[in-house]
């Protein structure tokens, strides 16, 4: 279940995606980050609050570089960092 409020416009369980807790005081996503420089850039949407659930996606594809964590938010692809989904 997602918290009301949440800016996830897929739910949870998606058909790519499955829930995660966010580890963070506020879980910030991002458009694009690059893991040869280890740089998230384009912050997007509201951040999650701590203890929200993050759509987070399946493996084998959830992890990117050294820190991205592949999800949905807001109706776009982009990063978590793993400090908030480890």
């Amino acid at each position: 279940m997602i918290p009301s409020g949440t800016a996830s416009a897929e739910p949870c369980n998606g058909t790519y995606t499955h829930c995660e807790t966010n580890h963070c005081t506020a879980g910030r996503f991002y458009l694009n980050y690059n893991p040869g420089s280890d740089h998230f850039s384009d912050e997007y949407g509201t951040p999650l609050t701590q203890d929200e659930q993050g759509d987070i996606r399946d493996e084998p594809y959830r992890r990117y570089g050294p820190r991205g964590v592949r999800a949905m938010h807001s109706g776009r692809w982009g990063f978590y960092s793993t400090a908030c989904f480890p």
